[in-house]
Parts: structure tokens; C-alpha cells; sequence
């Protein structure tokens, strides 16, 4: 008996489309450092050029990637190729010392007296509310990019961390 070849072939393009993988990301097997060339499976991997807003008024290349877990956004000079940013609100990015995403931390003195804080783009960053990450494999610092708490004005919460050549904390 003879079988149709429609249903055969539909079934074979199936399969090939099915389990044929999609191209890859860019992927990096650890995150780069602050001020260090940008790896090349970044740069080769970039199909549409993305731009991050990495300091007020200023882009920079930039493309998001996976690190275990975690997902960060990397952005560099276009001209030099260094990293220039870093950043991830990922809810599974938590610190050596237990800051996260969705904390609520006190930017007062017991005093009651304001924190000095700074502006960085639409965050407020809180120069004691920083920390290292080392399961990354070093000790760079991040910082907690806060949002105000709309009830107590005492709290800021915790909606990022962040690494960046623009921070000026001299300002």
C-alpha cells in the first residue's frame, strides 16, 4: 500500500524546523570588568545595534547578556571598546552581604538626618549602600540604584545595581 508524500514531507519540515536551534545570543562565559575591552562575542554578536542610556544625555553601545543566572546589560565606548557600564535588576542578583532587588534600605541617620545622596540619571544612588558580588569571580563594586519609598521617607528601595565610569560620587 502506498502512503501519501504530503503528510510525510509536512512531518519532515516539521521536525527540521522544530529542533533546528535559533542562532545564539552573544554570550560571555563571565562578566566583563569595568574599563576592560568589551569581549568580541559582544561586539560580534550585535545584529541591530542597541544604544543604552548610560549617563544623562549620553549613549553608549550596549547589549544585554546571561551570566549563570543573572541577566546584565554591558555597554562600551564606541571608540575605545572598554566597558563603560554594567548593570542589572535581575531578582536573582544578591550581593555578599544579602542587598536585592525589592529591598528597603535606610538612607537616614538614626539622627534622622539625610544620607548625602546622588543623582544618577533617573536613580539616586547612596554612596554606603554598595557592595561586591563574588560569585562573579572578583570584587568590583556595585551600587545599589535606589528609588524613593512613597511611604516613609526615611527607606529607599533597591531597583538595580549598577557599575558605571560616569558615577562622579565627588559631585
Amino acid at each position: 500500500m502506498q502512503r501519501p508524500l504530503f503528510p510525510l514531507a509536512s512531518a519532515l519540515a516539521f521536525c527540521v524546523f522544530a529542533f533546528t536551534a535559533a542562532p545564539a545570543r552573544a554570550q560571555v562565559s563571565h562578566l566583563p570588568a569595568l574599563g576592560a575591552p568589551v569581549p568580541a562575542s559582544l561586539l560580534s554578536g550585535m545584529k541591530h545595534e542597541k544604544q543604552c542610556r548610560t549617563e544623562e544625555h549620553h549613549y553608549d553601545p550596549c547589549t544585554e547578556v546571561n551570566i549563570g543566572k543573572i541577566r546584565y546589560v554591558v555597554a562600551w565606548d564606541m571608540a575605545s571598546k572598554d566597558v563603560t557600564y554594567l548593570y542589572s535588576n535581575d531578582h536573582d542578583l544578591v550581593t555578599d552581604n544579602g542587598l536585592a532587588i525589592g529591598n528597603s534600605i535606610r538612607v537616614t541617620s538614626d539622627a534622622g538626618k539625610a544620607d548625602p545622596t546622588f543623582a544618577y540619571m533617573k536613580w539616586v544612588i547612596d554612596p554606603k549602600w554598595k557592595d561586591t558580588d563574588a560569585k562573579l569571580g572578583d570584587t568590583s563594586t556595585w551600587y545599589a540604584v535606589l528609588e524613593k519609598d512613597g511611604f516613609d521617607h526615611n527607606y529607599d528601595n533597591i531597583v538595580g545595581f549598577v557599575q558605571s565610569r560616569y558615577i562622579d560620587l565627588k559631585k
